[in-house]
């Protein structure tokens, strides 16, 4: 099995397909699994790149370091597998380790695929926007509203498999992935902005935890940036609406390697 021994973690990594560089950054509820409808679709033409967090499926490490893990693993991996540059594609705490490659290696960035993310592109509204989803979810954790409503009934067995690959994550300690004190007013969007490169937003039409005005609002920060909406779909509308996704973000590719 492939691992990657990079500051005091081994990373689990899989690589499918040949081509330009495509890394995928999965969300916190799923791990490089949950990719498998868009390596099957991009690897006939990319390098596509899937791997496991710090503590998240088959990788291991000490989570004491914290969320800024995200982004320095990150680099410390692409070093690792001599990806030079790279379309990197987000999803939801994907975000986080954007965030860290954009300070700390914005050179390895060709393009950006942000997916129910705003990547810390925020200001006053979107920190509002948050805090009316935190009321409108209620006291149920996050994994609850990964999902659009109707979509467990209509699709009983991709629920199951999203649900089945969640669980070979290993247990977290509570708060690593909470938002920023209050007083916090740090925003990533100049950084963002600053890399030069093509930038893409996605966020599902039903998306209770990064809902379309949220999004819309972070893309509104970044000169230039697209936007889609997914409809009929919640937070991981990668997964539930996969062909869209993948018309949409393989169109996007297409015109940013010309």
């Amino acid at each position: 099995m492939p691992y990657a021994r990079v500051n005091a973690a081994q990373l689990y990594y899989e690589q499918h397909g040949r081509g330009p560089d495509l890394v995928f950054l999965h969300g916190a509820g799923g791990n490089h699994l949950s990719w498998w409808q868009q390596v099957a679709e991009f690897s006939g033409s990319y390098r596509c790149t899937t791997f496991d967090a710090r503590g998240w499926g088959l990788s291991r490490g000490d989570m004491a370091v914290g969320r800024w893990s995200l982004g320095t693993d990150l680099v410390a991996l692409l070093e690792h597998l001599g990806i030079e540059s790279a379309h990197v594609v987000a999803q939801s705490m994907g975000g986080r380790s954007v965030a860290g490659l954009a300070r700390l290696a914005p050179q390895r960035v060709r393009s950006l695929v942000l997916c129910g993310t705003t990547a810390g592109a925020t200001n006053d509204r979107v920190r509002d926007l948050q805090d009316q989803l935190q009321g409108e979810r209620g006291d149920g954790g996050l994994r609850e509203h990964a999902l659009a409503p109707g979509f467990e009934s209509e699709n009983p067995g991709l629920t199951l498999l999203y649900r089945q690959i969640n669980a070979l994550n290993p247990a977290r300690r509570r708060g690593m992935l909470g938002r920023p004190p209050p007083a916090y007013r740090g925003s990533t969007h100049a950084l963002i902005a600053g890399l030069g490169v093509p930038v893409l937003y996605l966020v599902g039409e039903h998306d209770l935890i990064t809902s379309p005005e949220m999004i819309r609002e972070a893309r509104g920060l970044i000169p230039g940036a697209a936007f889609h909406q997914v409809d009929a779909a919640g937070h991981s509308c990668y997964f539930e609406r996969a062909a869209e996704w993948n018309r949409v973000v393989g169109e996007f590719l297409a015109r940013v390697d010309g």
